[in-house]
């Protein structure tokens, strides 16, 4: 629900999402309990076309460029409350914060998926070969500011609504690199050239070591979704998060 609210905040009229109203747990009779959420209804029954990419793209830019709000400082990546991705636990080091990207990501991206797989001996081999080398795919880029993130932004998590307007739902969210945000679509699609060439547009990559290093950096990020689905679903996503670690490390080594 804060991360609903967040992104609603900092989206404005770019992009809509729907706005929580209450929260709590359901205590079955058997014990045990589940949350739940109730929030804004949205009919979501718009088109995918070229045009709804183009307004997503532009609107995703520009909630990648709002300030953070007054209760989070603006070099700080993070959250202020753990959440989760999937199913799965994501640590956001509410507590402290971080204002070391490298750092965070090692920690509490990188480091927490391997701590998940740790009877994998050959994801677990490759990871900590992986974790001493991430700086370097940061490197002219130590001036990196947070972004607010969806988080999990892949094709069931964003639609149209009615009236053509672009609108994302179900949230991972924290403040981070802008561009984590396109791990899971790299994985699984979603999101067109349309979409990248309006959000480019209206953010674009700085030349140098920003836009050099991009592709690199999406290997990483798409990894952590491989990570994420493999803690999750089971080996069936093994063989992609090793085929990008090998090749992140044959690229930094």
């Amino acid at each position: 629900a804060e991360g609903l609210r967040r992104l609603a905040d900092a989206a404005g009229d770019s992009i809509v999402v729907p706005r929580p109203y209450l929260v709590g747990t359901v205590y079955p009779a058997l014990g045990g309990g589940s949350g739940f959420i109730v929030m804004e209804s949205i009919s979501m029954s718009g088109r995918r076309d070229a045009e709804s990419q183009r307004k997503f793209g532009k609107g995703l830019a520009r909630l990648h460029s709002a300030p953070p709000p007054a209760d989070w400082a603006p070099d700080r990546f993070g959250f202020p409350l753990d959440g989760c991705c999937g199913a799965l636990a994501q640590p956001n080091s509410p507590d402290l914060g971080c204002t070391d990207w490298v750092e965070f990501w090692a920690a509490h991206r990188l480091g927490f998926q391997l701590s998940q797989c740790k009877s994998n001996a050959r994801v677990q081999e490759l990871g900590q070969r992986l974790l001493p080398k991430l700086g370097q795919l940061f490197r002219g880029l130590e001036d990196l500011k947070p972004s607010l993130l969806h988080g999990d932004l892949w094709s069931g998590n964003h639609a149209v609504t009615a009236d053509g307007r672009p609108c994302m739902f179900d949230p991972a969210a924290y403040y981070g690199h802008s561009e984590a945000d396109f791990g899971i679509a790299r994985m699984f699609g979603g999101l067109s050239r349309d979409f990248y060439d309006a959000y480019f547009e209206e953010r674009p990559l700085r030349p140098g070591a920003e836009a050099d290093g991009f592709e690199q950096r999406q290997l990483l990020y798409e990894l952590h979704h491989h990570l994420n689905h493999m803690s999750i679903f089971g080996g069936s996503y093994q063989n992609g998060a090793l085929q990008l670690m090998n090749q992140l490390l044959r690229e930094l080594e």
